[in-house]
């Protein structure tokens, strides 16, 4: 008989849910816009398409793995996403338990999950320490330490988008000063680039990318600025572990050359005083879009 999970990514605009097989295959996959007037709206949605997934596989189901931003409460098994204003301290995993019947329900920052799939089968193969990072509407960390992943005590580890490198700096969403996140998120750059005089019609990080392709020169100042703020929240923490090996995936990552050139740049700038930081490993995410379902599957999985 077939075995599967069920994998659930809960991002800042959509939810993905999907079945995936014990070969980590996608079986079935539908997204949910996290748009909804409250927080009961947005789980009615997602909770529909859990009952027809569950209700159209044949096999048997060993769990569900639940990847999220965070901050999430792991003892609790509840959800408080800084970019999900309609979820606070949301009981997911009661939820879930209650929909599936009580089959083992797991949960990851989206980050952690996208270390694990990573490390598992991604960019991050082979690796025994490594650091996995999102970089999209938020930014966020995961850890991998000696080949196991790593979470902490409430599931929060390797929060480094909330790390802050300015005291003084950029109110973030979460309301801390100088986040990393304040500087390095998609939207945070574009805000930035507003600030300075880019064109308020162009309002998406696709749209910064392009223009910064193009020669425009507020938007690759916004775009440095962002990446110089990365590179130091990176070197803050790997230098802290003493690790060199970091692959980050999410949307901004896929910009291309645009963000990787002066993220690289930035790196080597930061990191070339500290003798044992010379030789980090900087890859981009193998699995895109399917990294967060598939390393929130693996949580049961394996």
């Amino acid at each position: 008989m077939t075995r599967y999970a069920l994998g659930i990514d809960v991002g800042a605009t959509k939810v993905a849910v999907a079945t995936i097989s014990e070969d980590l295959l996608v079986r079935q996959k539908q997204e949910v816009a996290t748009q909804a007037g409250d927080g009961e709206q947005l789980w009615s949605k997602i909770e529909e398409v859990i009952a027809s997934f569950l209700g159209s596989e044949t096999g048997a189901l060993l769990g569900i793995g639940v990847a999220s931003a965070g901050p999430l409460d792991i003892p609790h098994g509840t959800l408080s996403p800084v970019n999900i204003p309609v979820w606070r301290d949301f009981p997911i995993i009661e939820r879930l338990e209650s929909i599936s019947g009580g089959t083992k329900v797991a949960l990851h920052g989206d980050a952690l999950a996208l270390a694990h799939a990573e490390h598992a089968i991604g960019a991050g193969r082979g690796w025994e320490n490594m650091l996995g990072m999102v970089v999209s509407t938020g930014v966020g960390g995961g850890l991998i330490l000696n080949g196991k992943v790593f979470p902490g005590e409430t599931g929060n580890s390797c929060y480094i988008g909330h790390h802050s490198i300015n005291f003084d700096g950029r109110l973030c969403v979460c309301g801390r000063q100088g986040c990393v996140e304040a500087y390095s998120s998609g939207p945070r750059m574009v805000a930035i680039a507003h600030e300075n005089g880019f064109d308020p019609q162009l309002k998406t990080f696709i749209d910064l990318a392009q223009s910064a392709r193009e020669g425009n020169a507020i938007a690759l100042e916004a775009i440095s600025q962002g990446t110089r703020a990365l590179s130091i929240g990176i070197i803050n923490f790997i230098g802290t572990l003493d690790i060199n090996h970091v692959v980050i995936g999410g949307g901004v990552a896929e910009a291309g050359e645009i963000f990787w050139k002066p993220l690289r740049a930035h790196i080597e700038a930061e990191s070339k005083a500290i003798g044992f930081l010379k030789n980090i490993q900087l890859r981009k995410a193998e699995l895109q879009r399917d990294a967060g379902i598939l390393g929130a599957a693996l949580a049961v999985l394996r």
